[in-house]
């Protein structure tokens, strides 16, 4: 229980510190989620992009920097431009701000390490089992040079289906290919 305290104190600090901080970070996962939820925020002074250039090459792995900038290519969204055309955290185009959100210790399963983050973002729009439902994103993270860094982004939502933004991004970069 004094991880997840401490953890949820430490997110909660670099959410209050504004996007200014956010790259201050040494834990990938911490850091998307803050501009998660900063997104999401009614109260967001900036929309911050999560695939920013800088973020992605402190935060995602070479493979998924790779598999990135091909869907780019293809996409036609140019440089500096993402091709999601949602949130890839969250799974959705709409929604609320994050409610009770929750980072699972890392754990480590055969050389990658998985943090899981659980939250509310639905519950806004209505008192229904449906709109309070928890959703889940579990975070692949690879060791590259001592670092841990994103390999991938799974988000799962209360019905249990899931997408990889992995996946995703070599959908669209046979999409375009084509």
């Amino acid at each position: 229980m004094m991880p997840k305290a401490c953890l949820m104190i430490g997110l909660l600090g670099l959410i209050a510190a504004g996007p200014a901080l956010a790259g201050a970070t040494d834990d990938p996962v911490a850091e998307v989620m803050a501009v998660t939820v900063n997104n999401w925020s009614p109260e967001a002074a900036v929309q911050e992009d999560l695939f920013s250039p800088d973020r992605l090459k402190r935060l995602f792995s070479r493979d998924f920097n790779a598999r990135f900038e091909k869907a780019v290519a293809v996409s036609g969204v140019g440089d500096g431009g993402s091709p999601f055309d949602y949130d890839v955290v969250v799974n959705a185009q709409d929604g609320c701000p994050l409610e009770d959100l929750t980072i699972s210790p890392p754990l480590v399963t055969g050389g990658t390490t998985v943090e899981t983050a659980r939250f509310r973002f639905m519950a806004c729009i209505g008192a229904e089992p449906a709109y309070q439902a928890f959703s889940e994103t579990r975070f692949l993270l690879v060791d590259e040079g001592g670092h841990l860094k994103i390999d991938d982004i799974i988000a799962i939502s209360p019905d249990g289906q899931s997408l990889s933004a992995r996946a995703q991004l070599d959908l669209m970069a046979e999409d375009g290919a084509k």
